[in-house]
C-alpha cells in the first residue's frame, strides 16, 4: 500500500496523541487515564509503524485496542464519568472505524487477487 495514500494511519497517530492527552485535558479519573495513555500510545506505535511498513497486522491490533477501549468504561468502572465515557467511545469509535477502513482496502486488494486466480478461464 502505498505510503502517500495512508491518511488513516496518520488520523490514528492525531487519535493516539489525543488519548496521551485527554487525562490532563478532561480531568479524567485515574483508570481512564491510564486506559488512555496505555491504549494511545499502542496506537501510535502500531500507526506509525503501519505508515512506514504497512502490515495488515497493525491495522488489526488497532482495532482492538479501539474495541478494548470501547469497553473500557464498563471493564474499569469508569462508566458515570461522563468525560471519560464519552472520550472512551468516541476515540475507541475512531480507531476502530479508521483502521477498519484500511483494512477494507487491504482485503478487497486481496481478494481481488484471489479472484483473478480462482475463476480465470
Amino acid at each position: 500500500m502505498d505510503t502517500l495514500n495512508r491518511w488513516q494511519d496518520r488520523l490514528e497517530i492525531f487519535a493516539g496523541l489525543w488519548l496521551c492527552i485527554a487525562p490532563w485535558a478532561l480531568a479524567l479519573p485515574a483508570a481512564a487515564a491510564w486506559c488512555s495513555v496505555v491504549v494511545g500510545v499502542s496506537v501510535i506505535v502500531l500507526a506509525s509503524q503501519d505508515l512506514f511498513l504497512p502490515n495488515h497486522m497493525d491495522d488489526w491490533a488497532n482495532v482492538l485496542l479501539g474495541v478494548g477501549l470501547m469497553i473500557s468504561p464498563w471493564v474499569w468502572g469508569y462508566s458515570g464519568h461522563d468525560n471519560a465515557l464519552l472520550n472512551a467511545l468516541l476515540m475507541g469509535l475512531l480507531v476502530t472505524l479508521t483502521s477498519g477502513w484500511a483494512l477494507e482496502r487491504v482485503l478487497y486488494d486481496k481478494f481481488k487477487v484471489w479472484r483473478s486466480h480462482h475463476h480465470a478461464h
